[in-house]
């Protein structure tokens, strides 16, 4: 018969499940012994013992006139679930189906199972997909921020898995105020890009169609005001027109605002193929001839880019390579390596019909 632990051995293994999960931190100062004694109904010397042997093995320490402190809570291993918890704003349309095939690819391949939940762009629903994977204890997080142009409203729940120290990679884009890692699309040179290209082929007076709600809008934005600039271009405000997840639905309603933001433009760069096919619905019904009436460029390389008419000039997005990559990071910082450094894909034009050289 198996001889049963010394009491504060046993102590001792309760005490490492309590830091870890509580989500403690190296340097937060620890309960102190009354409080253990109280806590676990036991004597004030089995405590100490077991203190000391946490001491020891260097998850906790004792700093003289002050108290007892977390050491260091990486040496307390999580159970794996070999589940990887997969949230994206999408799953089943656009350039979505594409990422999730490069995700799962690599994370089955490593013996992994994948939990994947949609927010739609909407915090309440990314609350609800974060607390059902904390609750399940995933081994890992693979996120598409919701809304990252906007304050992070769940700011709590990431607080709550940087202390668990649980791998987490940012997909498309990131929150300012959070600091794990991402890997993306360089949104800021992909603005660039497709900016300069309609300078390059002679259009002066462009306008802009971006995502106010999400960082990436923002970046592109930022990469077509550069570009103007560096060939002494100015895009007016006026010819800006922002929008956000819900104003989707309603450009056609639009059409008249929309067509308002081009007035003397002879181009224009759209967010993504999604706005920008939706935008060449709306004036090819208004009889505008494209691209001599206006040129249009825009981001990802969707499969409908090849098929709407005129077909899309767009910047490629890396799509299932991007999911490959996020996968293979991800299964790094499980095995213990660091992973400090965000990944971000070279934009590459793809040139079709939607553009005209003008003189």
């Amino acid at each position: 018969m198996k001889k049963k632990a010394p009491k504060y051995v046993q102590l001792a293994g309760l005490i490492k499940e309590k830091i870890s999960e509580e989500g403690l931190e190296r340097g937060q100062k620890f309960y102190t012994e009354q409080s253990l004694s109280q806590m676990y109904s036991l004597s004030r010397q089995t405590v100490r013992k077991a203190i000391n042997l946490l001491i020891n093995e260097q998850i906790l320490e004792s700093r003289q006139g002050s108290g007892t402190y977390i050491s260091s809570p990486t040496h307390i291993k999580r159970r794996s679930s070999k589940v990887i918890g997969v949230i994206v704003t999408y799953f089943d349309e656009y350039i979505f189906p594409s990422i999730i095939n490069g995700i799962e690819s690599v994370i089955s391949s490593n013996g992994y199972n994948m939990q994947l939940a949609c927010t739609r762009n909407d915090v309440e629903n990314e609350a609800r997909a974060l607390r059902s994977m904390l609750d399940a204890e995933v081994d890992a997080f693979i996120i598409e921020p919701t809304k990252s142009a906007l304050p992070n409203a769940n700011k709590d729940l990431y607080d709550e898995i940087s202390k668990k120290n649980i791998p987490l990679l940012f997909l498309n884009s990131y929150y300012h105020e959070m600091n794990f890692p991402y890997v993306a699309l360089n949104d800021e040179k992909a603005g660039y890009l497709a900016t300069k290209f309609l300078i390059d082929n002679g259009h002066r007076k462009i306008a802009l169609c971006l995502k106010s709600d999400d960082i990436q809008g923002h970046l592109r934005y930022k990469g077509a005001i550069t570009a103007a600039n560096d060939s002494d271009i100015t895009i007016s405000v006026e010819n800006v027109f922002w929008y956000t997840t819900e104003d989707i639905k309603y450009l056609e309603e639009d059409s008249n605002r929309i067509i308002r933001y081009l007035k003397n433009c002879t181009a224009l760069f759209c967010y993504n193929d999604q706005i920008a096919t939706k935008v060449i619905k709306i004036l090819n019904d208004k009889n505008f001839n494209l691209p001599e009436d206006c040129s249009i460029i825009s981001i990802d390389d969707e499969k409908h880019a090849v098929a709407c008419s005129p077909s899309l000039t767009t910047i490629a997005h890396p799509k299932e390579l991007l999911g490959i990559e996020i996968s293979k990071a991800i299964i790094r910082l499980l095995s213990g390596e660091k992973c400090d450094n965000s990944i971000l894909f070279e934009p590459e034009l793809v040139v079709r019909n939607s553009v005209k050289k003008i003189l």
